[in-house]
């Protein structure tokens, strides 16, 4: 953009008396840019003016004006002015702006100022650059938090200061908005709050409610202290119910709080605190507590309940952070405050609270405590661990040679020191005469351990197998004994514990082998645009040990005698920390077959496309260290990526040993092979599928659609939004179709998901158990606003639906209506919900519901 300074202001004024001269500068193409510098004492103004135009620029040097026609704008340091005529006069520093009539009559170029991030636009802006003040006529103003404020007539008295006659407040963005609401005079400040006198709100014209007083709200940016307000509903068994009612209160950039209350006007209350805090990206979290009073019914007691929650997440460097989270509560809140199935059926509550942290060589370091509380039998437990990580490293790499499979052995190290403190329940006969009368009794229990976690992993390849060997060894540190005998004289269990400054050790070994391959058939049909087929197989055997832990193998297993049996009983010394248990040695072979088929589809003007058929697994094991029933259950997983629209799955189970009768008449399995008896290699013990698939139509069209409507909304699209709602008439409406152009096909898009499953166990023989159900989701958009979605299940065992639902939705722009029935089932009966849009509007809503949480 070109600008002339005081140095060239001699130029500047022959330039312009020759401009005069010839009453207009006019030009086929725009005028791209001319500025002036107006720093003079009749002006008052102390910055340069810079300005464009189309059509015409006329300046009169006698009158001190300036003329401004075509797509003008003129702009003075961070106030800037778009219309299609500005005319300013230096002389008061006065700009006015306005738009003109095109060839239609229909006003076009409406002024448009922004003054230091804030929008207007109106019929005629009169605005003082140097006082900042100025009126608008017909004036329009977008809100900080979203919507819109009109005004017959706008006045700006100072930099955050509105002044507006007749003005209204909507958060809908049609020309004509459908609801506002609307005050005979209002007053707006910036970042602070709004004034009204005599408001309203309107719908459709109409006005429904209409309070003559004056009222103001906030008008700030961001959070904002104020009251909370919730439209009340009726509930059968709690009377009227008001829910967050309350107080925002936002102390300060960095923390807020809100004090609210859930009022039952038969059965109780519920007061509810909640803070929260923020600093930057650096810390932040939340405390909420509440307590009420309540019943479950006009005929049962009140009952206190109250609970505690709260999170907290602070970052205090880039590799360390700390994190926290804690849920207390008493076992009546959940019965008389939950509203969801899941939340009425919570046993446990969970609270934790960690340290991270991780260093620049990969290793980290965890320090966390976690509690747990059961509300139903009073237990709790506490947590308390810390944790060190080395990652996977690889000693032998640069020291040999990268092609040798030595340089790829990698090692890893974690261990963990944990400490548990329990509150364990138990039940006892409180009067050995009457075996009936029992008590509750809580013992503490505690236990401690340290876990050390090496790992060696390598997987070198020789030709076309690849050998996968592991080393798996972990040692465990305790510092206490127990030692078990048995009394004589009652026969019952003494036990008594030894502490130990230094560790005791528990130590475990396991290895295992496994080898891999993979083998490819191809056969090239080209047949049916069929190019080639593809079956992928790869078998993998691994070969696993585990060693015996026992007495004879292991200090760490003792043995007592138990009289009443006449054996003896083996223990590990650890038990009461968690310590291994006593189990013989393993010895397993497992297997595994996986099946892939694919084909190669010809393409008329592309390469050939892959498709995935068929993936077919089978697994199982046989246990070399077992002396009867070594084989275990072969499962058998199938899918089918693709077969057009459908998905298929499914898996089964197969056991190879055959069952008979045992002394209580019950089929057990015994050590004899069904093949060898004749019946068949294998009997299936479970077999399930699953198909599936997922339609949707084409997109929505209307060819019936009325002529002149689609040119109207094409041209309000077109327009500026301002510009059509200035249009004093509606849109001419074809109601009885007399301008329509005809019938045409009408389509509605839909979107299904269904699925269908299949189930069929018979783990013994003889006991058979089926399920076979289905599913479907269903969406139609009926119109361009209305859309019904349903979804339920059929179980075609017991004849009956499972969980229907039905919804309708109307779109109604800046609204939404909806309604929502469950026919059947827990959650039977229906919420009607008519709300507005607009976040900041979420509290303007109409809500009936019978649902069995809320009634």
């Amino acid at each position: 953009m070109k600008e002339f300074h005081r140095s060239y202001f001699t130029t500047v004024l022959f330039l312009l008396i020759f401009l005069i001269q010839s009453s207009y500068v006019h030009g086929q193409s725009a005028i791209d840019t001319s500025g002036l510098d107006m720093k003079t004492k009749r002006s008052g103004l102390d910055s340069t003016v810079t300005y464009t135009s189309r059509d015409s620029t006329v300046f009169s040097l006698k009158k001190r004006t300036l003329l401004l026609k075509g797509d003008a704008e003129i702009t003075l340091k961070k106030q800037k002015l778009n219309a299609e005529s500005i005319e300013v006069d230096f002389n008061e520093s006065i700009v006015k702006a306005q738009g003109k009539k095109d060839s239609m009559q229909r006003k076009i170029g409406y002024p448009q100022f922004n003054d230091n991030g804030e929008e207007f636009t109106g019929e005629t802006i009169l605005f003082n650059l140097e006082t900042r003040k100025g009126t608008i006529t017909f004036g329009e103003s977008k809100a900080d938090e979203g919507g819109f404020y009109y005004g017959s007539k706008v006045k700006k008295s100072s930099d955050n200061t509105l002044f507006i006659e007749n003005g209204c407040y909507t958060t809908c963005t049609k020309p004509h908005p459908h609801f506002y609401f609307g005050a005979s005079k209002m007053k707006v400040v910036t970042d602070d709050r709004v004034f009204l006198d005599n408001i309203s709100f309107v719908v459709e014209d109409v006005p429904i409610i209409t309070l003559p007083i004056g009222v103001y709200v906030p008008n700030k940016s961001g959070r904002t202290s104020g009251l909370l307000f919730n439209i009340p509903y009726v509930s059968t068994v709690d009377g009227i119910v008001a829910q967050n009612l309350g107080y925002f209160w936002a102390i300060s950039d960095y923390v807020d709080a809100q004090f609210t209350a859930d009022l039952f006007s038969k059965t109780g209350y519920l007061l509810r605190n909640v803070w929260r805090y923020a600093v930057q990206d650096k810390v932040n979290g939340n405390v909420s507590i509440e307590f009420g009073n309540r019943r479950i019914d006009a005929q049962s007691e009140y009952v206190n309940s109250w609970r505690l929650t709260g999170a907290h997440q602070q970052t205090l460097n880039p590799q360390s952070r700390i994190t926290a989270s804690f849920n207390v509560a008493t076992s009546s809140y959940i019965n008389r405050y939950a509203s969801t199935l899941n939340e009425r059926l919570t046993q446990s509550l969970f609270s934790n609270a960690g340290y991270s942290s991780s260093f620049d060589n990969g290793t980290t370091l965890g320090i966390d405590i976690a509690s747990t509380q059961n509300i139903v039998t009073k237990e709790y437990s506490v947590n308390p661990n810390i944790t060190y990580n080395i990652p996977t490293f690889f000693p032998l790499k640069g020291s040999i040679s990268s092609n040798s499979w030595m340089s790829d052995i990698g090692v890893s190290y974690f261990v963990r020191g944990a400490f548990s403190h329990n509150s364990v329940r138990s039940i006892s006969a409180n009067d050995p005469g009457n075996p009936l009368l029992k008590d509750t009794v809580f013992s503490t229990r505690n236990t401690s351990v340290i876990r050390h976690n090496p790992s060696i992993s390598i997987s070198p390849k020789f030709g076309y197998f690849s050998i996968t060997p592991s080393i798996s060894y972990s040692e465990n540190w305790y510092f206490r004994s127990l030692t078990r005998t048995m009394n004589p004289t009652d026969s019952s269990i003494i036990e008594s514990t030894e502490t130990s400054v230094s560790p005791l050790r528990e130590t475990q070994f396991q290895a295992s082998l496994g080898i891999g391959t993979r083998l490819f058939g191809l056969i090239k049909p080209r047949i049916f645009g069929i190019n080639a087929f593809r079956h992928t197989f790869s078998p993998t055997i691994s070969l696993s040990y585990v060693p015996e832990y026992s007495a004879q193998s292991s200090d760490n297993i003792k043995v007592y005698r138990d009289l009443r049996q006449n054996r003896d009983i083996e223990y590990s010394r650890f038990e009461l920390d968690g310590g291994r248990s006593a189990m013989k040695g393993s010895t397993f072979i497992n297997f595994g077959l996986s099946n892939r088929f694919e084909a190669k589809i010809q393409q008329q003007d592309s390469a050939d496309k892959n498709i995935d058929l068929l993936q077919l697994d089978i697994s199982g094991s046989y246990a070399v260290s077992l002396d009867s029933m070594r084989w275990s259950a072969i499962t058998m997983a199938f899918r089918t990526p693709s077969i057009g629209s459908f998905n298929v799955n499914g898996n089964a189970g197969f056991t190879l040993y055959d069952e008979e009768a045992n002394q209580f008449g019950t089929m057990t399995p015994i050590n004899a092979l069904l093949i060898e008896r004749g019946k068949g290699p294998a009997r299936l013990t479970y077999a399930s599928i699953n198909i599936s698939t997922q339609l949707a139509s084409g997109s929505m069209s209307f060819d019936n659609n009325d002529t002149d409507s689609n040119v109207q909304e094409n041209w309000a699209a077109a327009a500026d939004r301002f510009s059509v709602r200035t249009i004093a008439e509606r849109d001419d409406v074809d109601y009885f179709g007399e301008r329509g152009i005809g019938g045409g096909p009408l389509q509605f898009p839909w979107s299904a998901s269904t699925s269908v499953t299949y189930y069929y166990g018979e783990p013994i023989k003889g006991m058979i158990s089926r399920r076979f159900d289905a599913r479907a989701d269903i969406d139609i958009r009926v119109t361009s606003t209305w859309n019904i979605r349903s979804s339920c299940s059929y179980d075609f065992i017991n004849s009956m639906l499972v969980a229907p639902s039905i919804s309708l939705i109307k779109d109604l722009d800046c609204w939404e209506l909806s309604a929502n029935w469950y026919p059947t089932g827990f959650n039977q009966g229906f919420i009607i919900r008519f709300a507005a849009k607009a976040s900041q509007l979420r509290d303007l809503q109409l809500i009936k519901r019978t649902l069995p949480a809320y009634r």
